[in-house]
């Protein structure tokens, strides 16, 4: 009976992710040639006038579509495609062998998960897609390799920085995952090699904030923009160019010209209701004993270890506008590495307690319609003055509908 009901859930998560996939890539497409969004805006940022912020990716593909000819704005679909379809596949190989209880269930389709970017499409393709792929890819691998954490620690996590700065917030899901698994429970010669390992990622963060583009070298970018591909620097991109200092006092001034107290209180509640699976979660897990880390004695469960490490995102909320994706980051962070650690028996889930709660005590058909208001009915939309966005298991296809099939 398990056994059906494991490979039920491999079969269905399958789907979900093909029908997720099929529907991201659609809407990637039908966006990559609007004049206004801001996440394809955000991939024109390159290095033609000298460093900037997140102009990694940007100068990669300005290359791109130099070297084969191809149109910028199709350069950025491609990769985004590419690290969209990367990214949900990955997903689905880590979840699919996953199918414990229901709270697993519901924290894995979660509507501040993966079905969040296809279902706000402003939050779809942006450049967290690679930071995102880059730690899954650290998950697959033999992280205790030496060569691993060579290539990891001095290449792709600096990497993340210059692609994406505010991930750095996020290197303390990181960290723990590092301490469980080089098995770290005192301040010795390990532990200081560990923190040093994320020298040259920080480093890198400082640097960009020590030295934001200059309107003049933002103008040379703007210009080989205009004048060799035919784009306006505009949103994302001419963001880079308004900030003169990349200071957080200037992003905090900018955003507290739009707070509002009920703002934070919606805000509030999308973290908490999207989190409460995973959170029950934590509260029923706890650490095995042969595999105990620093301070593993303090904390009872798992609970409030990763809010410890949630901690450091909630900065972001200070100082940026588009608060459903710190959310959304956040989430992805706090439960693959708790998935990482159930999986490799690094954290011990106890049974008795995800046997005898209410939603596992609950008929079928309850939990049915538990899980659809949950997972379907609702999905948090982008920037801080949105309200919530209602029914996106009927919102997705309608808006495929009308962007391919209305007018046909």
């Amino acid at each position: 009976m398990k056994k059906n009901l494991k490979t039920n859930w491999q079969n269905y998560f399958l789907i979900y992710t093909t029908l997720l996939i099929f529907f991201g890539i659609s809407f990637l497409y039908s966006k990559h040639n609007v004049g206004n969004d801001s996440s394809i805006s955000d991939w024109f940022i390159n290095y033609s006038g000298g460093f900037v912020r997140r102009g990694f990716t940007g100068e990669i593909i300005t290359n791109f579509s130099t070297l084969f000819s191809i149109g910028l704005r199709d350069s950025i679909l491609i990769f985004q495609i590419g690290f969209f379809v990367a990214l949900y596949y990955l997903i689905f190989l880590f979840c699919k062998n996953l199918f414990l209880n229901r709270l697993l269930i519901l924290s894995i389709l979660s509507p501040i998960f993966v079905i969040y970017p296809v279902a706000e499409i402003e939050a779809l393709g942006r450049k967290e897609l690679i930071v995102f792929l880059f730690y899954l890819t650290y998950l697959f691998v033999d992280i205790r390799s030496t060569t691993i954490q060579l290539i990891y620690k001095l290449s792709l996590f600096p990497i993340c920085i210059l692609v994406w700065e505010p991930s750095i917030f996020f290197f303390s899901y990181i960290f723990l995952l590092d301490l469980f698994v080089f098995r770290i429970n005192k301040f010795d010669k390990d532990f200081f090699n560990l923190i040093l390992s994320y020298l040259p990622s920080l480093l890198i963060t400082i640097f960009i904030y020590l030295n934001p583009i200059s309107p003049e070298n933002y103008l040379i970018m703007a210009n080989n923009l205009k004048s060799e591909f035919g784009e306006i620097c505009y949103m994302s991109c001419s963001f880079v160019g308004a900030q003169s200092d990349n200071s957080f006092n200037e992003l905090f001034k900018t955003l507290t010209k739009n707070f509002k107290i009920s703002y934070a209180l919606r805000y509030l509640l999308i973290l908490l209701i999207g989190f409460l699976p995973l959170v029950i979660l934590l509260k029923y897990s706890s650490i095995k004993k042969k595999n105990s880390i620093i301070f593993e004695k303090k904390f009872k469960n798992l609970f409030l270890i990763f809010f410890v490490t949630f901690l450091p995102s909630t900065v972001l909320y200070f100082v940026m506008y588009d608060w459903a994706r710190v959310i959304h980051v956040t989430y992805f962070f706090s439960l693959i590495t708790f998935l990482f650690l159930l999986k490799e028996n690094f954290i011990l889930l106890d049974k008795n307690k995800t046997r005898k709660n209410l939603i596992s005590d609950i008929s079928k058909k309850k939990f049915l319609m538990i899980f659809i208001i949950f997972t379907l009915s609702w999905n948090p939309k982008v920037v801080m003055p949105d309200d919530v966005a209602s029914k996106p298991i009927y919102a997705i296809p309608y808006k495929f509908y009308k962007l391919f099939l209305k007018n046909l």
